[in-house]
C-alpha cells in the first residue's frame, strides 16, 4: 500500500467561540486510490449530517474516477482508450482533459514525464504487483513504444497508434483531488482539506480561522519532518522513492521509471511541489523526481515552480534544497 508522504498538523483550538453555532471540523479517512484518503471539512455546528452525506458522496466519486483513470479495470475509460486509436472529447470529457494535462506536462518536462510509459511499467512487473529486474534487450524493445510525441491532440480529439499505451498513475491522483475540490466547492464548502496519500489540496482556513499547517515528512527518518508549510487555497504534492520499490541483488529499484532510459535512476528521495492545481503539481513532482536533483532544480527555477528536494549525495549522505520563497 502506498504510504502517505505528507501528514497534516492541526492546531488545537485554544478558545471556545461564544456563538452557539461555532465552527467544527468533520474528519474522515478511507482507503482508496491505493492509499489513505483523508478529508476534513470545516462547517457550523449542526451541519454535521449534511457534511457526512457529502463526504460519502465524495468518496463514491473517488472510487468511480479511479476506475475510469486506471489502465487496468475492464470497462474503465482509460482501458478502453488504450485498446483503441482515438478519443473524442464528447465521449469522455474528464479523461480527455486528464490526457491533455498529461501531455502538457510531458511537453513541458521534455519527456521526463511521459504518460505513454505503460509498456515499461508492465515489463518491470509494477502493473501486476510482481516487480522484477527485466532483461536489457526487453527494456530496449519496450522503449520503442514509449513516446508521447506519437500522440496527436486537436481541440476535440486525441489520436494515437494502437501500440501507444497510457499509464496515468503519475498524474491521475492529482486530477481526482481537484475534481473532489470542485465537488466540495460546488456544495457550498469553502474551508476544507483533501489528502490523498500526499496529494493535498487545502481550501480556506481551519476551524481556528488560520491557514492549514502541512508538515513535510522526512523521507529517511519516518519520525521526523523537514519543515511545516502554512498554506491556503493551494495544492501541495510529494513524490518519493519509498512509495513503490523492490530490492534485487542488494539494489533498490523504485517505480518511477525514466522514459528515456527505461530504468529508475534518480538521486532524489522525495520531491514536494506547490501549485494552484493538484493535477499540475502531481505531474511536475513525478517529472522532477525522474530528472534528478540537479536537472530537476533547474527545471523548477526556469518555470518558476515552488519546490523542495531531498536527495542523496555519494549514495549515503542526504541533503535538501528548496526554490526561493517555497517556505514563505
Amino acid at each position: 500500500m502506498k504510504i502517505p508522504v505528507l501528514f497534516v498538523s492541526f492546531l488545537t483550538c485554544l478558545t471556545i467561540l461564544s456563538c452557539s453555532r461555532r465552527l467544527i471540523s468533520t474528519n474522515e479517512t478511507k482507503i482508496s486510490l491505493g492509499t489513505y484518503v483523508q478529508m476534513t471539512i470545516v462547517s457550523l455546528r449542526g451541519e454535521e449530517k449534511k457534511v457526512r452525506v457529502d463526504m460519502d458522496a465524495a468518496y463514491e466519486k473517488i472510487v468511480h474516477l479511479e476506475k475510469q483513470f486506471d489502465y487496468r479495470p475492464e470497462g474503465g475509460a482509460l482501458n478502453a482508450f488504450n485498446r483503441s486509436i482515438s478519443l473524442h472529447r464528447q465521449e469522455d470529457e474528464l479523461l480527455f482533459t486528464l490526457l491533455v494535462h498529461s501531455l502538457h506536462i510531458a511537453e513541458l518536462s521534455e519527456g521526463y514525464f511521459d504518460p505513454t510509459v505503460l509498456p515499461l511499467v508492465e515489463l518491470w512487473g509494477f502493473a501486476t504487483g510482481n516487480p522484477h529486474l527485466p532483461d536489457d534487450q526487453d527494456v530496449k524493445e519496450s522503449l520503442r513504444q514509449v513516446d508521447f510525441r506519437k500522440v496527436n491532440v486537436s481541440q476535440n480529439r486525441i489520436d494515437k497508434p494502437i501500440e501507444v499505451q497510457f499509464d496515468l498513475s503519475g498524474i491521475a491522483k492529482g486530477m481526482i483531488v481537484d475534481l473532489i475540490r470542485d465537488f466540495l466547492s460546488e456544495g457550498g464548502y469553502k474551508n476544507f482539506l483533501i489528502n490523498a496519500g500526499g496529494d493535498i489540496y487545502v481550501s480556506g482556513l481551519t476551524k481556528e480561522k488560520k491557514k492549514w499547517r502541512i508538515a513535510i515528512q522526512d523521507p529517511v527518518h519516518k519520525d521526523r519532518y523537514s519543515g511545516i508549510l502554512e498554506k491556503s487555497n493551494v495544492a501541495i504534492v510529494t513524490s518519493g522513492d519509498y512509495e513503490q520499490f523492490f530490492i534485487e541483488d542488494g539494489v533498490k529499484y523504485n517505480h518511477l521509471l525514466n522514459p528515456k532510459t527505461g530504468y529508475p535512476s534518480s538521486d532524489l528521495r522525495s520531491v514536494t511541489i506547490i501549485a494552484e492545481d493538484t493535477v499540475f503539481a502531481d505531474g511536475v513532482a513525478t517529472a522532477v523526481f525522474i530528472m534528478g536533483s540537479e536537472r530537476g532544480y533547474s527545471f523548477l527555477l526556469k518555470n518558476n515552480i515552488p519546490g523542495f528536494l531531498v536527495y542523496s549525495v555519494d549514495g549515503e549522505k542526504v541533503e535538501s534544497k528548496s526554490t526561493p520563497h517555497f517556505w514563505d
